[in-house]
């Protein structure tokens, strides 16, 4: 399905999970999310948000979020 980029706001409401808990996930593998174009400030980009969605089991209704 087509992923869109998102905010870190937006993608924490989908996965069920607080902003601040969404932050730990990107900080724990920020050098890899940082090769899939992850740029601290901005929106999320598509890559970055699938490999969190795969990578956390979050799922992502292109509709709702």
């Amino acid at each position: 399905c087509a992923v869109k980029a998102m905010t870190r706001k937006q993608l924490a409401a989908c996965a069920g999970v607080s902003s601040k808990t969404l932050r730990r996930y990107i900080a724990a593998h920020r050098k890899y999310l940082g090769r899939l174009g992850y740029r601290p400030n901005k929106k999320l980009p598509p890559a970055v948000v699938r490999w969190i969605a795969a990578n956390y089991g979050v799922e992502i209704d292109v509709k709702k979020c």
